[in-house]
């Protein structure tokens, strides 16, 4: 009996799998060198998981998506592919492992991701990767059919169209080549890969100049536009270091969540951290966040590096260290405007223009205007809050000079003009604001004031009017549009703009004033 006891354990642990310890779970190969303690944990209270539940697809899944993030691929894929196991009717763990498999294994991939459309055929990712897996193997028109159906999807990603393109190519059509390479570009203009690609077109086509010209451009690194796949975010969210605590506070900030951004930068932020990237995005965070003492110290402390850490120095060239003291000493600047110190808000901007100035006149004036525009505004902006209003039109001619076609900049100038009391000279620029935004309220009013000033009273009426259908109850515009159908001797029209100023703000002694005039007049 005791024999018979002993036989049926020996075969509950070893064939059955009841003891957890016995539960196969890959390791990294490299798993020894690590010595990170914040990675090393995330991998022992992951596979802990596994161990203390060993049926749950989600911690399968999990200490996949803790390998993958962290580079290891190898061993994510037993993960993804029990996990699929344990999960059948759940999309996720194929799409993960057709994902990680769409190059190494793409016959393997291609049956993950075809099982994983049968579970949801409206994730565009997933049909993006099978086509990648698929002319990997050779299947045309199988990947044409899903790059067309994840276009459908997602109209907006471009690698859609460029590798629809590179297919066409490849089957020598090159007119509709060239056609999807065009549209990638548009989508993308620094895709350094359709570029190559339509290089080739070009050529092929007899068009010389146009292929040189793309040649050209493809010489250039690929700056990638973000294919939208919101499963990768739960990839992301497994990552423990430093690189991926950043990206993740990136993309908060990228959606306008800057508490959570700064929570992401804060682990991170040490005597020791010398990314400026950091430095820099985690002090905006901050500063979206209100928290102005702290954003200072952030900026200061990347000011610090920039000006004396060798290993920066050396890191960065010397263009792109000023531009990047330009941006900081541009956001103290709106850090301390915020805060109500006016003076040292000055200082930082006129820093800020400085080194901003040395970039414009090495790039010919091309590079760097928008941001140096911005600047001007922003000291502009200091000025005028101050009442130094010849000061802040100075520095909005200024940004007018990089940004001619501005249209805040256009305001904000006329707005200074206007304080100035300076009617002439704010009228062309809002001018421009009303040509350009005949929603522009404010705008509007002004310019039927400065018509009223200058006794262009049909031209006022006009601007009045305009302005009541943007707003009803604007007061203002209806007694504008009194006092130019009074001038105009429009008296009956006159008496009814003025009258409903009184249903609007009854008690109003300017039209009670008004009306006793014009009654008198009849």
């Amino acid at each position: 009996m005791k024999k018979f006891i002993v036989f049926f354990l020996f075969i509950l642990i070893h064939v059955h799998g009841f003891a957890s310890d016995d539960i196969d779970i890959p390791q990294p190969a490299d798993l020894d060198l690590v010595e990170e303690k914040l990675l090393l944990d995330a991998v022992e209270t992951a596979q802990a998981a596994v161990r203390n539940s060993p049926e749950d697809a989600d911690v399968w899944g999990h200490l996949g998506h803790v390998y993958l993030i962290h580079g290891w691929e190898a061993p994510a894929v037993p993960c993804y592919r029990r996990a699929s196991l344990l999960a059948p009717d759940a999309f996720k763990w194929f799409y993960f492992l057709g994902r990680l498999m769409k190059e190494r294994q793409p016959e393997e991939a291609v049956k993950s991701l075809t099982r994983a459309l049968t579970l949801n055929a409206e994730y565009a990712p997933a049909h993006l990767y099978l086509a990648a897996a698929l002319r990997t193997l050779g299947r045309l028109d199988e990947a044409r059919q899903h790059l067309e159906h994840a276009k459908r999807l997602q109209p907006n990603n471009p690698f859609s169209e460029l590798w629809l393109g590179e297919i066409a190519l490849a089957q020598q059509q090159l007119k509709l080549a060239r056609t999807h390479l065009e549209s990638a570009l548009r989508l993308n203009p620094q895709q350094s890969e359709a570029h190559a690609l339509i290089a080739q077109v070009m050529i092929a086509l007899g068009d010389k100049q146009a292929a040189k010209q793309h040649a050209q451009a493809a010489r250039y690194a690929s700056q990638y536009g973000e294919l939208s796949d919101p499963l990768w975010w739960d990839v992301l969210k497994a990552g423990v270091t430093a690189s991926l605590y950043a990206e993740r506070g990136r993309r908060y900030m990228s959606e306008g969540d800057y508490v959570r951004a700064v929570a992401e930068f804060a682990p991170i932020i040490s005597d020791e951290q010398k990314d400026v990237k950091v430095w820099f995005d985690y002090g905006i965070a901050l500063l979206h966040t209100g928290r102005y003492k702290d954003a200072v110290a952030a900026l200061d402390r990347l000011l610090a590096l920039l000006h004396n850490d060798a290993d920066v120095q050396k890191e960065k060239k010397p263009d792109e260290i000023a531009y990047l003291k330009a941006r900081v000493y541009n956001h103290l600047g709106q850090t301390y405007y915020a805060t109500g110190r006016a003076d040292a808000a000055i200082l930082a901007c006129q820093k800020a223009i400085e080194f901003s100035e040395s970039l414009v006149r090495k790039s010919h004036g091309t590079e760097y205007f928008e941001f140096f525009a911005n600047v001007h505004a922003n000291l502009a902006m200091v000025y005028e809050s101050m009442g130094q209003l010849e000061q802040a039109i100075h520095q909005y001619q200024k940004a007018l000079e990089l940004m001619p076609t501005k249209l805040s900049l256009h305001q904000g100038l006329a707005g200074a003009y206007w304080k100035r009391r300076l009617y002439t000279a704010a009228e062309p620029h809002y001018r421009v604001v009303t040509a350009n935004d005949a929603t522009n309220l404010q705008a509007v009013y002004r310019l039927g004031l400065i018509f009223l000033i200058q006794e262009l009273y049909t031209e006022a009426a006009s601007q009045f009017k305009k302005a009541i259908e943007l707003d009803a109850t604007y007061v203002r515009a209806y007694g504008g549009l009194g006092v130019a159908y009074q001038e105009l001797g429009k008296l009956p029209e006159a008496i009814d703009a003025f009258e409903t100023v009184l249903r609007l703000e009854p008690g109003n002694r300017n039209a009670i004033e008004m009306l006793r005039q014009l009654h008198e007049r009849k």
